[in-house]
């Protein structure tokens, strides 16, 4: 059972930037990565579609026309037909984006609570156990403090879909429908200025449609939700903590810094820069620096 949030537990006010420790730039270039793929998968579908109306009513099949293409005896077919499928890739791409998607936060997600654990806030087992349903709310716990639910209400919306793909053929049951019908009329209106669609006409026994719109959807809600729970731990993290992390994330980045004597330099530049929001003083890494050559 999910544990109920304590009386301790507040709303998290704004955080003033991101800190980008290795694991979040990590995220942060799969993230990148994951959104170029899916849209020069969408680009390249219409692209090629484009370039096959040329050879609408043809019956050659496109391995004789474009012999020379990779993998091109895979799409044994006519322009036409293979035109008909490219039209409808948006639809494909958008049910396997969202899977893709949704495992990267996720992922991300339990580096999160990785990382509570490390500093007691959680116990290593629930770090490791909590399934990707309940990860949010054990971070929030972990952190005693709360984000905006609006994007979490869209993300457990979208992770639904994600199971009707998976698991159900993409047809929607009625726990997919439910979690629609409690969406707050904010988290509906901001889904359809993201995604330009509607979940709410959708009932049991319906056929998912997800397209182009969902796909950015699910991109900018993780994003948000990704950002939030970075400010969760800036929140929740002891300071010392974080001094270690930035510390030992800078000698990483720099291993010579020690042998050249530009530790201290090196480390409280690279603190300014990717742990920014933090503001880590010259004499906290000085400090921590001592204690890492100790150790």
């Amino acid at each position: 059972m999910v544990e109920q949030p304590t009386a301790m537990m507040y709303h998290m006010p704004v955080q003033p930037g991101v800190v980008r420790f290795r694991a979040y730039r990590r995220y942060e270039a799969l993230r990148v990565e994951a959104s170029n793929a899916l849209m020069g998968l969408l680009a390249g579908a219409q692209l090629s579609n484009h370039l096959l109306q040329l050879n609408r009513g043809s019956d050659r099949l496109l391995p004789e026309v474009y012999p020379n293409v990779p993998h091109i005896r895979r799409f044994n077919l006519t322009a036409e037909a293979a035109s008909d499928i490219l039209a409808e890739a948006d639809v494909h791409l958008g049910a396997m984006s969202i899977a893709y998607v949704l495992a990267l936060h996720e992922d991300s997600l339990k580096t999160c609570l990785g990382m509570a654990a490390e500093a007691g806030l959680i116990s290593r087992r629930r770090a490791r156990d909590t399934r990707s349903a309940g990860q949010h709310e054990a971070l929030q716990q972990a952190c005693g403090s709360r984000i905006d639910s609006l994007p979490l209400e869209q993300l457990a919306v979208l992770r639904r879909m994600r199971n009707a793909v998976i698991h159900d053929g993409g047809r929607v049951d009625r726990g997919l429908v439910d979690a629609i019908a409690a969406l707050s009329p904010g988290a509906v209106l901001a889904w359809r200025k993201a995604s330009g669609s509607d979940p709410s006409g959708l009932a049991p026994g319906d056929v998912l449609r997800l397209g182009h719109g969902e796909m950015l959807l699910a991109l900018a809600v993780t994003k948000t939700v990704d950002r939030a729970c970075n400010g969760l731990l800036q929140i929740g993290l002891p300071r010392d903590h974080w001094i270690r992390e930035a510390v030992s994330d800078a000698l990483v980045e720099h291993p010579s810094a020690r042998r050249s004597g530009t530790a201290l330099r090196k480390c409280h530049g690279f603190a300014r820069h990717h742990y920014g929001p933090l503001r880590l003083s010259r004499a906290e890494v000085e400090s921590e620096l001592v204690h890492h050559r100790d150790d």
